[in-house]
């Protein structure tokens, strides 16, 4: 499988996202380890996404997930990832000091994204665990800071074609 260049062109929800100084330019990178596909791993650093900046960039964020997966419409399979900082406690020394949120891995975009448009009893797409992510404290009650339960750190979007 081979990377797609940008070309100096990313997506448009990249473009705003950069604009607004909370991502930089997009790192892809061919992963060769994997025995069942051949993948390529496109990440996106995230910068100072706390919850009230997450909440409001989350559609920007589903969007740019989006376009990405888009950008390799012909490759089998696609999936993303949120990766998040948690702020955790003395009560929470058995949390992960990085979270990571997955969806599920399909072969259309806007369904691994957005869902199949009507209500499913899985969690398995994008937007649901962005709504996971929203609810950390609820999650773990006592076990991280209210003050600041989190910070999401990088999104990855994840092509794999079948060998």
């Amino acid at each position: 499988m081979e990377k797609k260049p940008y070309r100096g062109r990313y997506p448009t929800a990249a473009m705003v996202l950069i604009d607004q100084g909370i991502t930089s330019a997009p790192r892809q990178v061919h992963k060769e380890e994997l025995r069942w596909a051949d993948g390529i791993d496109i990440t996106y650093i995230l910068k100072d996404l706390t919850p009230v900046k997450f909440r409001e960039a989350s559609d920007t964020l589903m969007l740019l997930a989006y376009q990405e997966m888009m950008r390799y419409e012909e490759s089998k399979w696609k999936f993303a990832r949120f990766d998040v900082k948690l702020g955790r406690l003395k009560k929470g020394h058995d949390l992960p000091e990085i979270a990571s949120f997955p969806c599920a891995m399909h072969d259309e975009p806007e369904i691994a994204v957005y869902g199949p448009g009507y209500e499913v009893p899985q969690r398995h797409f994008l937007y649901n665990k962005v709504e996971d992510i929203l609810e950390i404290v609820k999650r773990y009650p006592g076990k991280v800071s209210k003050q600041a339960p989190y910070k999401v750190v990088k999104l990855v979007i994840s092509i794999r074609e079948p060998r």
